[in-house]
């Protein structure tokens, strides 16, 4: 597509089961999103497939958490088999950064911690610093919310879960509770120059930060 627009395929299922085509413009050009899905692997497939019907994408971007080990193997995995279809790309970016996008995209500025829920009674947080520049000051990391001290803007599903204990959130519509596809790949889309550790890319090793629930019979 010379001249024109890049357009990266974005896949996230770090939480939500979400799928994105973003171009270089920074638009989205199309999302599919279920929130709280637990069965990632059967929805994401057919949605890529919707939205790319007429549209080639020129890379892939795939959160890696962190997140639960199943749903977070699912869009890991489909990203890689997509990428290689296509002969395209692939890269990894951590799914806490699409909400911290979101925060920054919204005006919120100063320290905001991201947590969003790890199951067990846990959650997955992150803390960032948010202004003219966004760099990563704590985390990720999986941690009991008795144990958490988080900054004064608190952002994701992890303190809609545990607001009793860590505090409410800033926002509760779902956008800025679970990472969605298409703040992942505006993020990656962004200028390295003036987000800085935000939207890194990656390679697609997933975050699980623990050991898998299911272990491999020996």
């Amino acid at each position: 597509m010379p001249g024109g627009a890049v357009i990266t395929l974005a896949i996230d299922t770090a939480a939500a089961a979400s799928v994105a085509l973003v171009d270089s413009n920074g638009e989205v050009r199309a999302q599919r999103t279920t929130f709280s899905a637990r069965k990632h692997a059967e929805f994401v497939g057919p949605a890529i497939r919707e939205i790319t019907q007429d549209v080639k994408p020129q890379r892939v971007i795939v959160g890696v958490g962190p997140g639960p080990f199943t749903g977070l193997r699912a869009g890991i995995a489909t990203g890689i088999g997509y990428a290689l279809g296509l002969g395209v790309p692939i890269y990894g970016v951590r799914s806490h950064d699409a909400l911290a996008f979101r925060a920054a995209a919204h005006g919120i500025t100063g320290d905001v911690t991201v947590a969003t829920d790890a199951r067990r009674k846990e959650v997955y947080a992150t803390t960032y610093r948010l202004g003219t520049t966004v760099s990563v000051i704590d985390g990720p990391r999986v941690v009991l919310p008795a144990d958490l001290t988080p900054a004064a803007t608190r952002i994701g599903r992890g303190f809609v879960l545990y607001a009793q204990t860590l505090g409410n959130p800033a926002r509760t519509e779902d956008e800025f509770t679970e990472p969605t596809a298409g703040d992942l790949g505006l993020c990656a889309q962004a200028e390295p120059g003036n987000l800085e550790e935000l939207g890194a890319l990656l390679d697609t090793s997933p975050l699980y930060l623990r050991e898998p629930d299911a272990q491999p019979r020996q």
